[in-house]
């Protein structure tokens, strides 16, 4: 029995404790072959043995700290488990599992494709937030969900959402706009299910995106008429950060007024919304969504308070640094 065995390693037992590793890597195995079975396009794009995966993503439960499993038992405790039916600790041990199931994959997807997981966390947010009423994330089935609506018909298939999106994608500009375009696409559509994966939504978000950027012209235009070799508006770019890095360093590290790892992480943030904003030609993020990509743990208003007025500043002074330059280089080779 599963509660036998869960008290018994939580109780220091070796042999119970790789006993149910067993049988917590045989229910991960089975919740990643029911995702893959399902089409999941996080699982298409991880190459990975399942059964590799399923222990890299309970792996961590399985740490002792003074002899206790404590992230298992920080969300199961002893005393709870003996006063549950054996039925009520099978539920339980699933939520945990499909819930590190999902964190695991995240994680993995985030060293394959940042750009792909930040989109991913966004949308979470958003629908965590309730940014876009009427709309809600199901953390058990990794679905957005509408309130309300039928969910008993089939799922719209990826392919007729994608070109749904793809005709909206104009009015996209940041997360919310896409779960509001997600919305209306499926209210519309009343021959489909009101709920989607949201990894799927994201890696279609992607797609488009990139789609668009193809069919882009290879060179940038700051204005009308001005075209930039992306390559060498990286190159200037880069210069500029180094310039003001060394100026910025000691107004705001050599000072104390910011420890050099924060500032480090100031600097790759800035770095990514002059690339979002001058070069990629991808849609833009907020301020606060970059400096949360490298600082996870930061809140909207924590950012505010501590955080948006030096890095604001930076991303100003690096940003005039780099549109001085690119001026100067484009007069210089209309001489």
């Amino acid at each position: 029995m599963l509660t036998k065995t869960l008290i018994q390693a939580l109780q220091g037992d070796e042999r119970a404790t790789d006993q149910l590793c067993i049988q917590f890597r045989y229910i991960a195995v089975a919740y990643l072959r029911s995702k893959a079975k399902s089409k999941d396009f996080l699982l298409d794009h991880l190459y990975k043995n399942i059964d590799d995966l399923a222990l890299d993503c309970i792996a961590d439960l399985f740490g002792r700290s003074n002899q206790c499993l404590q992230s298992i038992e920080a969300f199961l405790t002893l005393d709870q488990i003996k006063e549950m039916s054996e039925s009520e600790v099978q539920t339980k041990v699933r939520q945990l599992i499909f819930s590190k199931v999902n964190d695991g994959l995240y994680q993995n997807f985030q060293k394959l494709d940042p750009s792909l997981s930040r989109i991913i966390r966004n949308l979470k947010r958003t629908l965590d937030e309730d940014k876009v009423a009427g709309l809600n994330y199901d953390p058990r089935s990794g679905e957005i969900v509408i309130s309300g609506e039928n969910h008993s018909l089939p799922n719209m298939p990826d392919e007729i959402l994608e070109i749904k999106i793809s005709a909206r994608f104009s009015e996209i500009k940041n997360s919310v706009d896409a779960i509001k375009a997600l919305a209306f696409i499926i209210r519309e559509a009343e021959e489909y299910s009101s709920k989607i994966k949201l990894v799927n939504f994201a890696v279609l978000l992607r797609k488009v995106s990139a789609y668009r950027l193809e069919n882009e012209v290879e060179n940038l235009t700051l204005k009308a008429g001005e075209e930039y070799d992306r390559t060498h508006l990286k190159k200037i770019l880069t210069e500029c950060i180094a310039t003001e890095r060394i100026h910025l360093q000691k107004t705001y590290v050599e000072s104390k007024k910011v420890d050099k790892n924060l500032f480090e992480k100031y600097m790759r943030a800035t770095e990514k919304i002059l690339i979002a904003e001058f070069i990629s030609a991808l849609p833009r993020e907020g301020y606060f969504e970059h400096v949360e990509y490298y600082l996870p743990e930061l809140d909207y208003g924590r950012y505010r308070a501590g955080h948006r007025q030096i890095f604001e500043y930076i991303v100003k002074k690096v940003r005039e640094q780099f549109l001085a330059r690119v001026k100067k280089a484009k007069n210089f080779s209309n001489t």
